[in-house]
């Protein structure tokens, strides 16, 4: 059984690899700047003339001068580097002896159609401070890079201004601190409603994705803290998206123009967010002792690093920023095989939802090896691998809240409508215990009696009084009061039950037809019994209640045969019902009906047979409980 499962497990972990990989591919070649569709830059132009399309990227084609700040009008006599964006972290240029921080411009002239139209120039995250000009026009200015020390002043949004014929774009960086320096990330042109659209739609998937972290992982904090026995997956659950949600923050920040802070932020905050994975990966798989310090050790290490490092060692030196680099791909890529080897291997996990955890880490993973083997990649609409993978997860953490929460709602109900009928037992037993009280207590007066009506008796015969004789027992006769205690069947909890609903019955008008034999114990236990009865009977007067009264009818059929239980339950009905792959569904609410599912359900964990006959006219429910005779 265990083996047919993690063979299962296996499989589910395979196809989950396989399709997100087979995602990411789709994403890196169709949402991807440096794979966009239309026209692409050469030699410092880009030729829209004849492009209809409302949106491009300016990846291609640019005009780079390291280490210069040329303003417009300026560029005569200067020789420049032809690169695409993101081709290098810096102003190094490719050269590795280059200063990766100082300053920088870079030039794009793109060719218009002759008619003026308002157009719109996307403004992406620049690591330094800077200044653009669209035809020799500023048109947005972020700190002074003609300082000593430039002070970054980092803000996203967008520009718009009219053209016609020609746009020349001039943007000028200068920075000394971040290992990222310059334009990294291409900016969106076209017109104004398609970049804002562009704009608009980030903003928007990145406020779904901040506001439904936090709030599920504020749930999973409060019911950590509730629940002590899941408590610490729990709190883990919820310490996976409280550090999600600050990595993913970062645009918000730089909408509203944050310092250089969000950045030390956004990685310290995404490697914590590693870390928390690797303790769920663990507590699910069963790692324990020294593998999982290690583990944790090792995350925790990269963690702190990640806010060190950039801060204190950076500074200046291009081949510490590379081995920077090449150190953090070697520990995702790392950490994606520890993920797979540790999933693929793991034999703990066996319950459903541990199972599709499980799946969602590998999505992670999966992720991890994706964006570090990607070679050029930055996407349009669509966000990061690690973060579409890392939301997708936390969406599966909200789904197993919502599936837990509705199991524990059924529970709950199903609970409170057996605690009604136990009370209901319990009344029923109490009202039974009361007669057979007052019945004892009337023989003990009867008894008592009896000696002065015996006396009496022998000296009437003793005086051969015959007809006084007669007359007094007559007399005795008619004034005797007997204690009215139904005796229906000799099972007391089967008694209490059918006493209750012979009177309900009475009062109701609803002929009860009862035939029950049953013995004074059986196997099953008394409140059990009582349970059975009691569902069976309350869903069968239910139903005879919705007819008019000529056609209400009740009848109950149960004894022992050969050991085994027997009970059916006839009545009346309308014809209401449903009942589809197993599951009864209530005719009074919407959901599952609780009286014959948790009969169903009882019947099933004593080993029982449950029939269902809904006839046209007549509902007929049966069971069996196999050897329910004591030895």
């Amino acid at each position: 059984m265990k083996q047919t499962i993690y063979l299962k497990r296996l499989c589910l972990l395979l196809l989950v690899v396989i399709c997100t990989i087979l995602l990411f591919f789709l994403q890196y070649r169709y949402d991807n700047k440096y794979h966009f569709p239309g026209i692409q830059g050469e030699q410092g132009i880009l030729d829209l003339r004849s492009d209809r399309q409302p949106l491009s990227v300016l990846t291609y084609g640019w005009e780079f001068y390291p280490q210069k700040l040329i303003a417009p009008g300026e560029f005569d006599g200067q020789k420049p580097h032809f690169i695409y964006l993101g081709q290098y972290g810096g102003f190094e240029a490719g050269d590795q002896n280059g200063d990766p921080h100082g300053c920088a411009t870079y030039r794009l002239s793109i060719l218009l159609p002759p008619k003026v139209n308002e157009y719109a120039l996307e403004l992406p995250e620049i690591y330094s401070a800077s200044r653009i000009w669209v035809n020799g026009r500023p048109v947005s200015i972020l700190g002074d890079v003609n300082a000593v020390n430039p002070s970054p002043s980092i803000r996203t949004g967008m520009i718009t201004f009219s053209a016609a014929g020609k746009a020349e774009l001039v943007i000028q960086a200068a920075d000394t601190r971040h290992y990222y320096s310059g334009i990294v990330y291409p900016p969106a042109f076209g017109s104004v409603e398609a970049v804002s659209n562009l704009i608009s739609l980030r903003i928007l998937r990145t406020c779904i994705m901040v506001v439904a972290s936090l709030t599920i992982g504020i749930l999973y904090l409060f019911i950590g803290i509730k629940i002590v026995g899941e408590r610490r997956r729990m709190i883990l659950f919820s310490l996976v998206c409280l550090f999600f949600t600050i990595h993913v923050m970062y645009p918000l920040f730089h909408l509203f123009g944050a310092g250089y802070w969000t950045y030390y932020l956004e990685d310290l905050s995404f490697y914590l967010f590693l870390t928390a994975i690797c303790a769920l990966h663990c507590s699910l798989c069963g790692i324990k002792g020294r593998p999982r310090r290690f583990t944790a050790s090792a995350c925790v290490s990269v963690a702190l690093a990640s806010l060190v490092v950039p801060a204190l060692l950076l500074n200046g030196s291009l081949t510490a920023m590379l081995l920077y680099s090449v150190f953090l791909d070697g520990f995702k890529l790392v950490l994606f095989s520890w993920l797979i080897t540790t999933a693929f291997f793991n034999r703990e996990q066996t319950e459903t939802m541990g199972g599709l955890l499980l799946a969602g880490l590998c999505t992670i993973a999966a992720a991890l090896f994706a964006q570090t083997s990607a070679p050029v990649f930055e996407p349009v609409r669509f966000g990061w691998q690690t973060e579409n993978a890392g939301f997708a997860f936390i969406l599966l953490l909200a789904g197993g809240l919502w599936f837990d929460t509705i199991r524990a709602y059924a529970e709950r109900t199903a609970l409170a409508e057996n605690m009604r009928l136990m009370n209901r037992q319990f009344s029923l037993q109490e009202e039974n215990y009361r007669i057979l009280s007052t019945s004892i207590e009337e023989t003990r007066k009867m008894r008592h009696d009896l000696r002065h009506h015996i006396a009496a008796i022998k000296e009437l015969t003793k005086q051969k009084q015959y007809d006084a004789l007669e007359n007094y027992l007559e007399g005795y006769e008619n004034s005797m009061e007997l204690a009215d205690w139904p005796v229906i069947c000799d099972n007391h909890a089967a008694n209490a039950v059918l006493t209750y609903f012979q009177q309900r019955a009475l009062q109701e008008q609803i002929p009860f037809s009862i035939h029950v034999s049953l013995p004074a114990e059986l196997k099953l236990e008394a409140w059990n019994l009582g349970v059975l009865l009691g569902n069976l009977l309350e869903n069968a007067f239910e139903a005879s209640e919705k007819l008019p009264q000529e056609l209400r009818s009740v009848s109950i059929y149960s004894k022992i045969t050969k050991g085994n239980l027997l009970i059916t339950v006839k009545n009346h009905w309308n014809g209401k019902f449903t009942i589809h792959e197993n599951r009864i569904y209530s005719s009074k609410h919407e959901g599952d009906g609780i009286g014959l599912s948790s009969v169903r359900s009882m019947v099933e964990m004593n080993g029982g047979q449950f029939y269902l006959t809904p006839g046209e006219d007549e509902f007929e429910v049966s069971l069996v409980l196999w050897k329910q005779v004591l030895d």
